[in-house]
């Protein structure tokens, strides 16, 4: 466990809230690579809770996680109250960067590992009186995972300048991140006050 570059990046989370431990690694992974959030990041809200930040969509503001066991009995309304107080007190320069990816995107891949085709002649791809460029060319991958010394380094590229910023930060709703005892988690919005379902975001 201790070797999994995931655990050394929230080791102090875990050790902090033992409560939601289990619940951050698993929630962390389903939304790093089932879901695919990006930007993620934990954020210590009060002495009892932490939440993990993200944008589900590139364009969508920050969304707040809450990691929880299946069987919790700690979140009270109480709890709930002082959970969203503290993430409407929750500024920029509380929000600390991202953690690096778990993996590079599909796009960042596309972007950086799909070679040019404008250099060779179309007429010529495919056909077979390759020319020897082009039978280099045919010889590449043109999707793939890199070199292990290059793979940090291009999970490490930033996202769209589309992405949303960090002052974007939806305070009025919260996802519950329940993990079950088979490590599935599940996720229910919970937003602050009553509202109709129309006025819930559901991007």
């Amino acid at each position: 466990m201790q070797s999994d570059p995931l655990y050394l990046h929230l080791e102090p989370f875990i050790a902090s809230h033992p409560l939601q431990a289990g619940p951050l690694l698993s929630s962390f992974r389903d939304l790093a690579l089932s879901i695919q959030w990006h930007d993620l990041r934990v954020i210590p809200l009060t002495s009892e809770w932490i939440i993990i930040l993200g944008h589900k969509n590139r364009t969508d503001p920050l969304r707040a996680v809450l990691p929880l066991p299946l069987h919790t009995t700690s979140l009270k309304p109480s709890s709930l109250r002082q959970i969203f107080s503290s993430l409407s007190r929750l500024d920029s320069s509380s929000i600390t960067d991202p953690i690096p990816p778990l993996v590079p995107s599909l796009e960042t891949l596309q972007k950086h590992l799909r070679p040019s085709t404008a250099e060779y002649p179309v007429s010529d791809l495919g056909s077979p009186q390759q020319t020897a460029k082009t039978r280099q060319f045919t010889s590449l991958k043109p999707l793939g995972i890199p070199e292990e010394d290059n793979l940090s380094k291009v999970a490490d590229i930033g996202e769209s300048p589309d992405t949303a910023t960090i002052n974007d930060l939806d305070k009025d709703m919260i996802y519950l991140a329940i993990t079950t005892t088979d490590s599935t988690v599940v996720y229910y919005k919970l937003t602050r006050g009553i509202k109709k379902p129309a006025d819930i975001p559901d991007e």
